[in-house]
């Protein structure tokens, strides 16, 4: 098999397109857009690494692909005359692309693997171009990992709704009490919290109602267990009924019973 890295930098003969991607050197945009902050979650850091700013695709590729990139490269289009597909740095990085791109060639699509290391960029870029599948299968990925504020917020901006889900349920029932501070922009996001909270404290009420319910029963046990102890002496006094082993175990298990109920 070929690797994937000498698939990615070769220069392909049919239908070249260039990806061009905007400098690391330029302006990466705010902290709030930035690749770096809801991409590479796992703390690599590939932003300061050198590296060249274009690649050579297939256009039949990623036209199968994704129905955006096939829109792009239809005839009239700028990126149709030019060839060249230009890639701000709000959506990811060269390297990153290099995974997704990876992911769409169908002799190596079987052998990628989406890992913690990878699935951030891969995530940004199939949302962007709208490749369904592969944005679903990075969201499976997502939810084994543990949930945080941070990947509550890339699953609210990528719009996947079973991470959200999971990190809000997560998040809201929290005892560390995480930071908030980052979600001051984001009310909705607070909202779901905030209402996840009180669902907590709902549930947290109605087992205490269920619970006060049964200790109210305990009056009323504590007679039948008085019961019994009475009906068991009349019957040992006519020397009729149960064994008296079999009325102490009775008597023991209405006691604690009653004491439980306290």
């Amino acid at each position: 098999l070929i690797s994937p890295p000498s698939l990615r930098m070769s220069s392909m003969s049919f239908d070249d397109v260039i990806m061009e991607f905007e400098s690391v050197g330029g302006d990466a945009g705010s902290a709030d857009s930035s690749p770096e902050k809801l991409a590479n979650l796992d703390g690599s850091d590939h932003a300061n690494e050198p590296e060249t700013n274009e690649r050579s695709v297939s256009s039949h590729v990623l036209g199968m692909a994704s129905l955006v990139l096939k829109a792009m490269l239809a005839a009239g289009m700028e990126e149709s005359r030019s060839r060249r597909i230009k890639v701000s740095r709000d959506i990811g990085t060269a390297r990153q692309f290099d995974d997704f791109y990876s992911c769409l060639l169908p002799a190596t699509a079987w052998t990628v693997s989406i890992h913690q290391e990878n699935v951030d960029g891969i995530l940004a870029f199939s949302d962007y171009y709208q490749v369904i599948p592969l944005k679903l299968e990075c969201e499976r990925v997502l939810c084994d990992f543990p949930p945080s504020v941070d990947r509550l917020m890339q699953a609210h901006k990528y719009g996947l709704n079973d991470q959200y889900k999971r990190c809000v349920a997560a998040v809201a029932s929290d005892a560390g009490k995480p930071d908030l501070s980052v979600l001051k922009g984001h009310p909705s996001v607070l909202f779901d919290i905030l209402k996840q909270m009180q669902n907590h404290f709902s549930d947290a009420d109605e087992e205490k109602n269920k619970l006060d319910d049964i200790k109210a029963l305990r009056p009323t046990l504590v007679e039948v267990r008085d019961r019994m102890r009475s009906r068991s002496g009349d019957r040992r006094r006519s020397r009729c009924g149960r064994s008296r082993s079999g009325d102490r175990k009775a008597y023991k298990a209405m006691d604690s019973v009653c004491s439980a109920l306290r």
